[in-house]
């Protein structure tokens, strides 16, 4: 067993087997289905295509900073209903759904109305991985359930909704776009030209739901919208009103779609919803795609992780001590970045405490590029906290503020525990 192990790491393990089904065989999703369960509780009782009534888990517990994994599979293509819903009055759950390879197909905060997440998505055969977590963050109780879309709904969904040639909703939010619906125009004519500086244009949700757009080649996209008090969430449609993309809270509270499939000639449009404030000015902003700039920016806000050769700049801590504190000046957003490596198995306790003028947001990834763990708010605090099991390997710790409201210094502290002897 494990000496010198705070209680909270005892409870953390407890959770990666949720007291109901087996564990999965053989399904990986890039590490994150390794210890979880089948909804069903067997892969062949799991198939959401063939299941008699819908495959649910109450009651899943989610530590701060982690995520609680369940699965499903899919024997034949069809859409797929996913929810995840708090289970007492306090929770905010976010849902993600991995596919068997550990790619996000499909990610959702508060489109099950209230704070449950919900999402409608058409999936290919194959295995799946539904993931809960509490919004940044946060510890969350949560009710998960993976349905058809004529079997009965968890969550209430919200006003609006795609509806399909069946009658049933394949998505909840705003309505389509249509080649008739009302929209600001963005530019004269095709935007081709201007993709390189971007076009864009600023108004309250309440006055302008829709933008429409044309291009006269194919074109890969960057769409932005972004004002934190609105809390925007967008949606790409193409002529037909058929939805393309969705997102929501890519950067703190703003929303970005990345169009990497090349768009063809023709019209598009952008729908837009607040789910704080609608009468706030939102920014939307349609520019080129750059890849490599897409990279940069997600190093900077602490979402993705940086090469280790040498060409983002990380600060190198070597073999992690039992115990390490240090304080950084971290300006807003642009999150600081450290490595350090694990010689033996044990765990990591990692805090980021407010010294002066600062909110801090925490993430941990391995040397593979896998986020192992993300926080902002512990204990009632704004301060962050994380507990991650490390098997021999180098680490990445990312410290950003939450926004770039605070500039100031944060404590990031270190506390390394190893199996007893």
């Amino acid at each position: 067993m494990l000496s010198r192990i705070p209680a909270p790491v005892l409870a953390t393990a407890v959770l990666v087997a949720l007291a109901a089904p087996a564990a999965a065989q053989g399904v990986s999703c890039g590490g994150l289905g390794e210890g979880a369960t089948w909804l069903g509780g067997a892969r062949e009782s799991s198939d959401i295509a063939t299941a008699p009534a819908p495959l649910a888990l109450s009651g899943v517990s989610v530590a701060p900073g982690t995520r609680s994994v369940a699965l499903f599979t899919l024997s034949q293509p069809m859409v797929v209903r996913l929810e995840a819903a708090p289970a007492d009055a306090f929770g905010d759950t976010v849902l993600e759904l991995f596919d068997a390879q550990g790619r996000l197909v499909v990610t959702d905060d508060d489109s099950g109305g209230g704070l449950s997440s919900r999402a409608e998505t058409d999936l290919a055969p194959g295995d799946y991985c539904l993931a809960a977590t509490g919004y940044a963050g946060s510890g969350v109780t949560a009710n998960l359930q993976v349905s058809r879309t004529e079997m009965a709904a968890l969550t209430e969904g919200l006003s609006g909704g795609f509806v399909g040639t069946d009658g049933f909703p394949l998505f909840v939010g705003v309505q389509p776009c249509l080649a008739d619906t009302p929209a600001t125009q963005l530019g004269q004519g095709p935007i081709d030209g201007q993709l390189g500086q971007g076009i864009s244009s600023i108004n309250t949700v309440t006055s302008t739901p829709y933008y429409r757009f044309t291009l006269a080649s194919r074109q890969v996209l960057t769409i932005r919208a972004e004002n934190p008090a609105a809390d925007p969430y967008i949606y790409l449609f193409d002529g037909q009103g058929r939805l393309l993309a969705e997102n929501d809270d890519y950067d703190s509270l703003n929303s970005r779609i990345d169009v990497t499939d090349p768009l063809e000639p023709g019209s598009y449009c952008i729908a837009m919803r607040s789910l704080s404030d609608p009468d706030q000015p939102v920014t939307i902003r349609v520019s080129g795609y750059d890849a490599g700039q897409v990279a940069l920016e997600s190093y900077a806000a602490g979402e993705a992780a940086p090469p280790l050769d040498g060409s983002y700049p990380i600060t190198t801590l070597g073999p992690l001590p039992a115990q390490l504190s240090r304080d950084v000046s971290v300006p807003g957003t642009q999150a600081q970045w450290f490595v350090g490596d694990v010689g033996e198995d044990g765990v990591l306790f990692i805090t980021a405490d407010e010294v002066r003028d600062a909110d801090p947001v925490l993430s941990v990834f391995d040397e593979f590029g896998r986020m192992i763990g993300m926080n902002d708010d512990a204990n009632g605090t704004l301060n962050s906290e994380l507990m991650v099991r490390t098997p021999p390997g180098r680490y990445l710790i990312a410290v950003r503020q939450y926004s770039q409201n605070y500039q100031g210094t944060i404590r990031i502290g270190i506390r390394r525990f190893v199996p007893a002897q």
